[in-house]
This record gives C-alpha cells, structure tokens and sequence, in this order.
C-alpha cells in the first residue's frame, strides 16, 4: 500500500505537499518518494531518539527536505522511551532537534499518554543546550517548575507561546533565572 502511494500518487501531487502526519516506519520511505517544494509541517507518530540518530543528520538522505524547510514539527511518542536516560534525551534528542532544523518556529512533543515521553530537564544544563532564535511555539512536557522558568530565561528567543505540562510543581529559589 505505501509502496503504491509513493509510486502512483506522490509523483503526481509532491508539489502541493505543504504537511504530512507519517508514521516513523514509513517516513523514510514517503521522504524520499518526491520532493516537496511547499513541504512546511511535519507530523511524526512512534517516535523515539533514534529516529534522530538516522533521520535527522547531515548524512540523512532526506536533510535537503528536513532541515530548512520545515517549520512545524509535531512529535509523537507511542511506546515507552527507556532507551536512553531523561537528561540525555534533552541533549541529544531534544536539543539536537532545535539545531538541526534551521527554520523551526513550532514544536510539539506530546504522547499518546503523558508518561510515555520523556520530560525536558534543564536544571544545570548550560543555556546552549535547548536554544532557539526561531522558535515562537513550544508545547512541551517538563520535570519541573524550574525547567518550566529556565525556558524563559531568553534561550528561546522568538517565543510567543508556550503550553507547558509540569510533573513536579516544586520550586528552589536559590536559582536565579534571566526573566
């Protein structure tokens, strides 16, 4: 079925293509079926890091479409992710991300259930870590109020909205944050 989609119809409508909501299995294969011109969101579903280790390099044969032309990214996770610890996913996952797409002005992370996702932890990271001089929304999940506060310490410049769910509503008022 998706062999045919990608042979019979991508071919013919790729250039009105502005969003696609693809499976983590299939995208690859749908990616490189066409180029997408007008292609602006992306929507991926069972997602997890290692989808970012091969899909989302310099060496990825769909970086050209990836990297400066989207501006909307939605992920979605469906199964646990105990591949890889919380604060590993925030540097490597995460932030990755941010850099990777030069163009992004909209990410979300959700979860089919809100315990299936990793949270973002920010909380002694350096500024550098989760940056953005393009990102005007963000709905995302994090450990902390403090996490919560980091993101608006001006380490996401352009943001306008964000639509936060935080675990822990505790707070340590020893750290100062740049509000």
């Amino acid at each position: 079925m998706v062999d045919r989609f990608c042979i019979n119809i991508l071919p013919k409508i790729h250039h009105n293509v502005k969003s696609l909501i693809l499976d983590s299995v299939s995208m690859g294969h749908i990616l490189l079926a066409a180029d997408y011109p007008n292609l602006i969101e992306l929507k991926l579903f069972n997602f997890n890091g290692k989808i970012v280790s091969r899909c989302f390099t310099d060496e990825s044969s769909y970086r050209r479409i990836l990297q400066r032309q989207i501006t909307d990214l939605i992920i979605v996770f469906e199964r646990d992710f105990n591949d890889i610890s919380v604060k590993d996913y925030t540097t490597d996952v995460y932030g990755y991300i941010l850099k990777f797409f030069e163009n992004l002005k909209h990410l979300s992370i959700i979860g089919s259930y809100i315990q299936y996702y990793p949270p973002l932890v920010l909380r002694n990271l350096p500024l550098t870590t989760f940056f953005s001089s393009t990102l005007n929304k963000l709905c995302i999940r994090v450990r902390s109020f403090e996490d919560c506060l980091a993101l608006l310490d001006n380490r996401l410049k352009k943001l306008t909205t964000l639509i936060v769910y935080i675990i822990k509503m505790e707070y340590d008022s020893s750290n100062v944050y740049n509000i």
